[in-house]
């Protein structure tokens, strides 16, 4: 049948992605006049950061609501994989593609603060160091997810104190944005309310967003069910994609509009917030409002190798931004090429778990089999992550 067949599930995530498309505009315009008198990334690590990654936070939250008892695990490791191909798609494909909008503009100098990047990049290494250790528990219970919780709260404190404080008023009008948008007539169409009117724009867009998120879900379990494979890797790549929408647009409109540092410090405060709040808060209040924990022993494990492509994409990007004098095409297919890698070892993984002995199957695999390895980095990680949830049971 037509509505258990994988296409259809393909067209629900297609229509989910445009309607998240659509809605990001609106986020987008609510953001760039919320923001207006903050500075140096703060918009970036802040308003964008956090409400463009509301669809990995939404995801989290249906894979968990929609999931059955017996595939708890499962869709708990979903949900993990959907949010680290999130990260990886912000990692490697939003910085491509902000890079080369900028070249195309004739920018020769592309402006990124040495203090953003080292700062950000450093919290989202720890935080993925942390997710690594956390998760590879045998069993999951609600201190896991606020752990993570309170890891952003820390980054979140820490950025905010060492920020500068905005200078005059930045006060925009109507003419900085496209006049022909029914939400830009809306939010102008006088003088008083406009913070109000940003607000509600601001909500409508999350809401959006939201909706389109359960469509994802339901559309990555119709396909993965379809194709009789593990869910995580139709989120890893499609989900992950889909959800990264809003983080894509917003990056390349501030760096079109030059506001380079915002561009980059919300893609690394986007991932901080996926591998933490959108990973952490839902585990945390659903695992306390239903009173269960969560049998990982079996699932865990399938994300291992996941983790450990995510914490080495993040050192490799964040080298290529601390190290580079000049940023310029080579880069861009520096990234380019790292990241069809990825895409190649997903799908190489998703056969090695289906039982393919196809030849990109072997190369993933290998490198599967040497994590999952007796006495290898899972079974030093599960060991390490037990000891440190022994008494949350």
């Amino acid at each position: 049948m037509l509505f258990e067949s994988w296409i259809f599930g393909l067209i629900i995530m297609m229509v989910a992605s445009v309607i998240i498309a659509k809605a990001s505009n609106i986020f987008e315009l609510a953001t760039d006049y919320l923001g207006r008198n903050m500075n140096d990334g703060v918009k970036g690590l802040t308003l964008n950061a956090i409400g463009s990654s509301f669809p990995e936070l939404l995801t989290t939250v249906f894979f968990l609501a929609f999931a059955t008892q017996e595939n708890l695990g499962r869709d708990l490791a979903a949900s993990i994989g959907g949010n680290a191909g999130s990260a990886i798609f912000n990692c490697i494909v939003i910085p491509m593609l902000v890079i080369q909008v900028v070249l195309m503009l004739g920018v020769k100098d592309f402006n990124i603060s040495r203090k953003v990047v080292l700062r950000d990049g450093i919290f989202l290494i720890l935080a993925e160091i942390l997710l690594l250790v956390i998760l590879s528990s045998n069993y999951i219970t609600h201190w896991h997810g606020w752990i993570l919780t309170s890891f952003y709260v820390l980054y979140i404190f820490y950025a905010l104190k060492t920020m500068k404080k905005g200078e005059g008023d930045n006060e925009i009008d109507g003419m900085h944005f496209e006049k022909n948008k029914w939400f830009t007539q809306y939010l102008f169409k006088k003088e008083d309310g406009k913070t109000a009117r940003g607000w509600a724009l601001l909500w409508l867009a999350i809401i959006i967003i939201g909706l389109a998120c359960a469509g994802l879900v339901e559309g990555c379990k119709m396909i993965a069910d379809a194709l009789t494979i593990n869910p995580i890797f139709v989120a890893l790549i499609l989900v992950a994609a889909a959800s990264s929408i809003p983080d894509t647009i917003i990056s390349i409109k501030d760096a079109r509009k030059g506001n380079h540092s915002d561009a980059l410090s919300n893609v690394l405060g986007s991932n901080i917030f996926d591998i933490t709040i959108s990973i952490g808060l839902p585990l945390a209040i659903y695992l306390i409002v239903t009173g269960q924990k969560i049998n990982f022993a079996t699932d865990g494990p399938t994300i291992i190798d996941i983790r450990v492509v995510l914490l080495l994409a993040t050192f490799v990007t964040i080298l290529i931004y601390l190290f580079s004098k000049k940023i310029t095409n080579f880069h861009v297919g520096l990234l380019l090429g790292l990241y069809l890698l990825f895409i190649l070892y997903a799908i190489g993984a998703a056969q090695y778990n289906a039982g393919s002995d196809a030849f990109l199957a072997k190369i993933s695999g290998s490198f599967v089999e040497y994590l999952r390895q007796p006495g290898g980095l899972n079974d030093i990680l599960q060991k390490m992550s037990n000891a440190i949830g022994q008494g949350w049971r």
